[in-house]
């Protein structure tokens, strides 16, 4: 009795100990991204979510504090991006995404136009961080911009290669293929 009583309570604490790791890495690497700048990551639980005022979107964040928040269904797309990105889905591609995007914010960036271009041009950098192999990090990134991105509410014409939005960036994710 005392053993499942024991191992009951340490799968009870293992969930919130591991997700309190995950998103300490998430808020070191976001903060990276953002040029430094202090960044928090969240990622809400079904229950957060009943206090979140925008829970209708996948991520969200506020620039002037660097506070990020992710839906818990993104940021559990999130994971599974990371464990296997050699056999990604477009969710979980966009997930990465959602997470660079709001690291963007947190950097500073107010338009959400502007926003997406920089993420999309600091993703290989952001897949490194993550560990992800560069093989799979370009075949993703390139699925992202030429399939996914299109789709995206915020595309611009102007984030391409020699367009305004380019931020030339010696790492950039845009113009390779």
């Amino acid at each position: 009795y005392l053993a499942a009583l024991i191992l009951i309570a340490s799968y009870a604490t293992w969930i919130p100990i591991s997700q309190w790791r995950f998103e300490q890495m998430l808020s070191r690497n976001a903060s990276i991204l953002a040029d430094n700048k202090p960044a928090s990551v969240h990622c809400n639980t079904a229950f957060d979510a009943i206090f979140d005022n925008d829970v209708n979107v996948a991520g969200h964040a506020n620039p002037e504090t660097g506070e990020i928040v992710m839906q818990y269904t993104w940021c559990a797309k999130l994971i599974d991006y990371i464990a296997h990105p050699q056999s990604a889905d477009d969710r979980e591609i966009w997930a990465m995404s959602v997470f660079i995007h709001e690291a963007m914010h947190a950097r500073g960036e107010y338009n959400e136009a502007k926003t997406e271009c920089q993420a999309i041009q600091r993703r290989i950098r952001a897949e490194r961080m993550f560990g992800i192999p560069d093989m799979f990090a370009r075949k993703n990134t390139n699925r992202y911009y030429n399939v996914l991105y299109p789709q995206h509410p915020c595309f611009s014409v102007d984030c391409a290669k020699d367009k305004a939005l380019n931020e030339r960036l010696g790492d950039s994710s845009l113009g390779f293929d």
